[in-house]
């Protein structure tokens, strides 16, 4: 079995080739293009295996080499401290470096969805990417406002019903009123495509329908929150326990801890994606004005009990996301009764 290692970017690939043995067969650098790579593996004789540094091309490049090799590992870059933490660090020794750890089998790989969980997450991201966008021109637009002298708290200066009144105000104050025309240009433009968006996850979803009704059945859990939640926890068998279903939704505990002493925070790492969705869903729960769910009234007990409302919010994320987890796995409705809220 031949170990290959590949360093990708753009315009080159720089490849170092193990033999089964640990010794260095071949060293050398191909274009990064789809007739160049395969041409490289047809040309080293018997079974081979290939790896590769997750990146934006490391998809593309996957499903090129797959068809000509018998294994293709994508790994964690940030696992890699042969690679990250050298003092002799560029393309060719990297390469290197990937084939050695494969050869060594010290690597970990990256989890590889289905097609339409993949699709899906593409969907999803792109989603996000739109959403903050438009957070930030609503933000730009109130600075602008204010800067002028003009105060606007709520959601009025972003309606069409309200905005010749705001305008009025810009030239009184004589603001600039072609830079607003042109902040809510920008703002009516990613509005209508995150509409836009959401319509292409409706398409998404359509051979994930079930899952998608079962999450949308928790409280607090709305349709992009159950787009994302299905994208990336697929059909909930994905992760094997709940501790390190929360290290992955970004809603564990750090812990830092010697002899008795130390502290413990909250987790600075996993999906934002997931904990995006999942931090949302414990805000709409915790604001629910009637505690007709047993969610609703794990909050409000934990509140009352004296526990700090952020610390609370994240241990009824946490609840969420186990809850949808089960779902994801029976496709099952979210049925209150069965939900244990024991602190």
């Amino acid at each position: 079995m031949k170990h290959i290692g590949m360093d990708i970017d753009s315009t080159n690939t720089h490849i170092s080739v193990f033999s089964d043995r640990g010794r260095e067969l071949k060293r050398t650098h191909v274009p990064t293009r789809e007739a160049d790579l395969v041409a490289f593996l047809l040309s080293i004789p018997g079974p081979k295996q290939v790896a590769l540094e997750e990146s934006q091309m490391a998809d593309f490049v996957t499903r090129i080499l797959e068809p000509h090799v018998a294994k293709v590992t994508r790994c964690l870059p940030q696992h890699n401290r042969l690679i990250s933490e050298s003092e002799k660090k560029c393309d060719r020794e990297d390469a290197r470096c990937l084939a050695e750890l494969l050869y060594l089998n010290k690597l970990k790989a990256v989890h590889h969805a289905p097609w339409e969980y993949r699709q899906l997450r593409e969907g999803v991201r792109a989603y996000w990417k739109v959403s903050r966008n438009l957070t930030r021109c609503k933000n730009q637009l109130k600075a602008f406002y204010l800067f002028n002298g003009v105060p606007c708290v709520g959601e009025k200066v972003y309606s069409a019903r309200y905005r010749a009144r705001f305008m009025e105000e810009i030239e009184k104050r004589s603001g600039n009123k072609k830079l607003l025309q042109q902040l809510y240009a920008q703002m009516d433009f990613y509005r209508g495509s995150k509409a836009q968006h959401v319509k292409i996850l409706k398409e998404l979803t359509e051979s994930l329908q079930q899952s998608v009704r079962c999450l949308k059945s928790v409280p607090g859990i709305g349709f992009i929150g159950a787009c994302t939640l299905t994208a990336y926890l697929e059909n909930g068998w994905r992760l094997k326990n709940k501790h390190k279903l929360w290290q992955y939704s970004g809603v564990g505990v750090r812990h830092h801890e010697s002899n008795g002493k130390g502290h413990r925070g909250a987790s600075r790492k996993g999906n934002r994606y997931v904990k995006n969705a999942l931090m949302t869903a414990a805000s709409a729960i915790s604001a629910r004005r009637n505690a007709d769910n047993a969610l609703t009234r794990m909050w409000r007990a934990g509140v009352e009990a004296g526990i700090d409302p952020d610390r609370m919010r994240r241990n009824l994320a946490r609840k969420v996301v186990v809850v949808a987890q089960r779902l994801l796995r029976f496709n099952e409705e979210y049925n209150d009764d069965r939900v244990v809220t024991t602190q």
